[in-house]
């Protein structure tokens, strides 16, 4: 089971990198908001809430390619007819 687990995150922490850089500027970006509005600077403050908004949409769409992918993938292993011995009731 500790091997399993190992294994595990030895495989998912590549696959979530981009999710967690998308993470960390998020914060950055979220945190010079906070600073803007707190010295009271408008114009810095809807920068920051733009490239916030591209942030979260771009991890979206790395999030809807990577289901995209996925499904392709699935769509084209499963078999879409029945054998032939297998008759349905």
């Amino acid at each position: 089971m500790k091997n399993l687990r190992s294994l595990a995150q030895l495989v998912l922490l590549p696959l979530l990198l981009p999710l967690q850089l998308g993470g960390m500027l998020l914060r950055v970006h979220v945190g010079r908001a906070r600073s803007a509005r707190a010295e009271g600077d408008r114009g810095a403050l809807s920068i920051e809430m733009a490239l916030i908004v591209i942030v979260v949409v771009a991890i979206a769409g790395a999030i809807l390619a990577a289901v995209t992918s996925f499904s392709n993938t699935v769509k084209s292993t499963v078999p879409s007819t029945l054998p032939k011995d297998i008759t349905p009731n």
